[in-house]
């Protein structure tokens, strides 16, 4: 299958999963859009009542991809800030190296939603240091959770490991 036909299928595919949340900006060469909420809403009401963050996926297609990393950017929507565009973008690009040579973009979308669904919060665009604060708590108390239920796990798996070994 050549490169042309692998991103002609990939792009059917992801616009028959995001629907409308996808678009196709240009097919010479393959430049799309993918819209992304954490919470998929029927109308628009919904929607901003359910979301408080939002971003668009641009997507420009190297004529090798998927042998090649595809180019990416993200478009802030709502609700976050440059900071935060930064670290979606990273995710982005590390999922996209993870897939080289495969259809990357759907795992890409996935990647983003998921640190979306996890960062559903109102005031992430609000850059005063008072909200930078509290994200920073916010951000510390999050990882010393999971800190502690991998420290729990870890715990779980030795007093298994020690009931096994006296059997």
């Amino acid at each position: 299958m050549d490169h042309d036909e692998e991103q002609e299928l990939e792009a059917e595919a992801l616009a028959a999963i995001f629907d409308e949340s996808f678009e196709i900006i240009s097919s010479s060469p393959n430049h799309w859009k993918v819209t992304l909420y954490p919470v998929d809403c029927d109308d628009e009401a919904e929607s901003d009542e359910a979301n408080f963050v939002g971003c668009n996926l641009i997507v420009n297609l190297p004529e090798d991809y998927p042998e090649v990393l595809p180019e990416l950017d993200v478009q802030i929507i709502k609700g976050l800030a440059q900071e935060q565009k930064e670290i979606l973008l990273n995710i982005a690009m590390e999922e996209a190296e993870q897939y080289t040579g495969m259809p990357a973009i759907y795992s890409v979308c996935e990647a983003i939603r998921a640190w979306l669904v996890d960062n559903n919060i109102k005031g992430l665009d609000d850059q005063s240091m008072h909200a930078q604060m509290m994200r920073r708590a916010r951000d510390e108390e999050l990882k010393k959770e999971q800190k502690q239920q991998q420290f729990e796990s870890q715990k779980l798996k030795e007093v298994i490991t020690e009931a096994e070994s006296e059997e």
